[in-house]
């Protein structure tokens, strides 16, 4: 009798645990997966998405759509993914300036990075670069800094956006070698290229993707490259740390969030799926084209990341005195 009674006990909490552990997946049958993008449809982060929507359509076995939910430099699709659901149907694509610069710039953030937030895990990664109209009489990072020593109306650089990551690279090699640089920030990438092309402005700071096509072509040159590794783009540009120059040895990112209350398991379901997604030839050849690395970290690990880069750029972007208010 004892024994029937243990063992009618074992299955019983065998039950509630397969339960349980089913009840921990994405629920599938509930309507699509959404990908959330801050960005106008058309951009790079809405590329991204719709690059990985369909073949994580097939690792998941239900339709993935992206949804973009713009405004307010992605805050609008930052908030609304941290309310969501947490049952892995909502996932927000964000981006450093999302989860780094914003929450350090500006007062009307809502969320808090590191507590609204779990992390499914990074998708890619890109260089910023520095580059100069070749008119610039400057053939590498010392001479363009010599050169806006020597006449304040070249010391001057463009960045995408007020408030990005580039502004506030910009203001830390000015600080550290003592050269009175000053932004100019464009509202995005393609006018401030174009204002390169046409020697309008002395240098700029921007994701590589975006001049370098016109480097190719000779219009443009790029003096030098972020992180602890030269780009596999242009092999022949030296890194800032190369030069002399520290703390620009962390690139930008991209990874994938869900809400707080997320289950563990539907985070390990979703990080398995961006795993394969990411090993997919297709996937990482059009990210090729978008001069994105693959460079998939586990979700412990990029949350590793925002805490870094939020303890990093703090002071710098306190010293530079930037507010978006």
């Amino acid at each position: 009798m004892k024994l029937r009674i243990f063992l009618k006990s074992v299955l019983a909490i065998a039950s509630i645990a397969v339960c349980a552990a089913a009840s921990a997946q994405i629920a599938t049958n509930r309507g699509p997966v959404r990908i959330i993008v801050g960005y106008p449809a058309g951009g790079s982060a809405d590329a991204i998405a719709r690059n990985m929507s369909e073949r994580m359509a097939v690792e998941l076995g239900t339709t993935v759509v992206v949804e973009n939910r713009t405004g307010a430099g992605g805050q609008i699709a930052a908030d609304y993914v941290r309310t969501s659901p947490p049952d892995g149907l909502t996932i927000l694509l964000s981006n450093m300036h999302m989860m780094v610069t914003l929450p350090l710039t500006s007062k009307s953030v809502k969320y808090d990075p590191l507590k609204d937030f779990k992390a499914v895990g990074r998708i890619a990664s890109f260089n910023e670069v520095i580059s100069v109209p070749v008119a610039m009489p400057a053939k590498d990072i010392k001479q363009w800094l010599d050169v806006a020593r020597a006449d304040p109306s070249k010391a001057v650089y463009g960045v995408p956006s007020p408030g990005s990551l580039p502004q506030f690279m910009g203001f830390k090699m000015g600080a550290d070698s003592k050269t009175p640089l000053l932004a100019a920030p464009y509202r995005g990438s393609a006018p401030l290229v174009q204002d390169l092309l046409g020697n309008q402005i002395s240098a700029g700071i921007t994701p590589i993707s975006d001049v370098y096509p016109h480097m190719q072509s000779g219009k443009l040159r790029i003096l030098a490259v972020n992180g602890t590794k030269r780009a596999a783009l242009i092999p022949d540009v030296p890194t800032l740390r190369e030069l002399g120059m520290t703390d620009f040895d962390n690139l930008e990112w991209v990874g994938f969030f869900v809400p707080p209350g997320t289950p563990a398991a539907i985070v390990a379901q979703l990080h398995t799926v961006l795993e394969k997604t990411l090993a997919n030839k297709d996937v990482t050849a059009n990210m090729a084209k978008l001069s994105l690395t693959p460079d998939i970290s586990t979700p412990e690990e990029l949350m590793r990341l925002v805490a870094d880069d939020l303890a990093r750029w703090a002071p710098i972007i306190k010293a530079s005195g930037f507010t978006s208010e």
